[in-house]
């Protein structure tokens, strides 16, 4: 089975990530479905962003009710291009690539260092 241009360009959104990651010092293996799924989220917003832009970039489009009342409302294109900048801007957070979310992982990781008992400490610097 061939793999797809998608499916190509998914796979180096991910390493990209990856490599951004190992470069902020947050990459753990444990994170690539999340990855992958962020990957994947990048890949539907660049094809809508160049739906969008080719088909003339309309934000709002006329609508007419049950009742018969015409209204403006956004395009359902423009709408999931919204929705999903805002589902990539919370998995950048927590992925540690926006600097808030940097912050939230870095505290965490000092938290978590400062709990360590004298012993436990001790026992780590053995163990390296």
């Amino acid at each position: 089975m061939a793999v797809t241009e998608a499916e190509k360009r998914i796979k180096k959104i991910a390493r990209k990530t990856m490599d951004d990651m190992t470069a902020l010092g947050t990459y753990r293996v444990q994170f690539t479905p999340a990855i992958r799924m962020y990957a994947a989220m990048r890949y539907q917003y660049e094809v809508l962003s160049q739906e969008f832009l080719d088909g003339g970039s309309k934000v709002t489009e006329e609508y007419t009710n049950k009742a018969g009342a015409t209204n403006e409302r956004k395009t359902a294109l423009y709408a999931a291009i919204e929705q999903l900048r805002r589902d990539i801007a919370a998995q950048e957070d927590r992925l540690g690539l926006s600097p808030c979310g940097m912050k939230r992982i870095n505290e965490a990781e000092m938290k978590s260092r400062k709990k360590m008992s004298k012993l436990t400490s001790a026992l780590d610097k053995l163990g390296r």
